[in-house]
């Protein structure tokens, strides 16, 4: 029977979404959540979760706190792939190379939890479902790739920033920060730039048209949108590789299931 979490931290919050069968947490579940959250290590703003260049052994689950995942060039240059938010794994795929690909740092003051691979096999063997809403969690993160790889190539400046503006009102209501429509922004205006290629002033610029065509409101760091699909319309935002599919095929009907997975291929039997 599903237990109802009546403080929700972001891990659960991140996780509960994230279940292939849509069935609310266990009780078990639940606390083994909790557990991870109890054993994270507080780390300050500015901290190096992953270094570039360097080993990394085992995987991190951000509890709190936001993180950012990028590459220094030879050139000292910058490239920024990812904002990452309570419930992430940071540490993947680094932990499979010997050494890490990117570097991962803090944003602000968070809490970070460690684990081996061993702590991991565990937690994967004990609750398999946890382990398949950290795979689904892995997946949407390859999908926001996609997605960058496609904004930064093809879609224009004011695009760029409308598209990202509405992947962090989900991504945010998702782990219960922000509603949807109103939330504090976690980067700063140059942040943003470097994630999507444009320059400070040219994403200042385009904040501001955003803000004259009545889409959005911005104060400070909060951010509310003012007309969503208008906003979506104009970045060819569709939230679709954000969430999850409804049901994902495994166990009792797998083996029915498994005929159909074959044809969209186009292997016949």
């Amino acid at each position: 029977m599903g237990a109802k979490e009546e403080n929700p931290l972001h891990l659960v919050a991140k996780l509960a979404a994230r279940q292939p069968d849509r069935a609310p947490l266990t009780n078990d579940e639940l606390a083994a959540l909790r557990a991870l959250h109890a054993a994270a290590h507080p780390v300050r703003r500015g901290h190096y979760v992953v270094t570039q260049g360097h080993g990394c052994s085992g995987v991190y689950l951000l509890a709190n706190g936001f993180a950012l995942r990028y590459k220094v060039l030879n050139d000292g240059q910058r490239q920024m792939f990812h904002v990452a938010l309570p419930g992430d794994m940071l540490g993947y795929p680094a932990c499979f190379f010997e050494r890490a690909l990117y570097s991962v740092v803090t944003l602000s003051e968070a809490s970070v939890c460690a684990l081996t691979f061993a702590e991991l096999a565990a937690l994967f063997h004990d609750y398999p479902r946890l382990a398949m809403g950290l795979f689904w969690s892995s997946a949407g993160e390859t999908a926001m790739f996609g997605e960058r790889l496609a904004t930064v190539g093809r879609r224009g400046a004011c695009e760029r920033l409308a598209h990202f503006i509405l992947e962090m009102a989900f991504r945010l209501r998702e782990v219960g920060i922000g509603d949807g429509t109103s939330y504090h922004m976690p980067l700063t205006q140059e942040q943003i730039a470097d994630v999507l290629g444009l320059s400070a002033s040219h994403v200042n610029r385009m904040l501001r048209r955003l803000r004259e065509d009545g889409l959005i409101d911005v104060e400070e760091s909060e951010f509310r949108l003012r007309d969503r699909t208008a906003l979506a319309a104009l970045a060819d935002f569709d939230g679709t590789y954000l969430t999850p599919a409804s049901r994902r095929q495994g166990g009792a009907s797998s083996a029915e299931d498994r005929p159909n997975l074959v044809t969209q291929i186009g292997v016949n039997n």
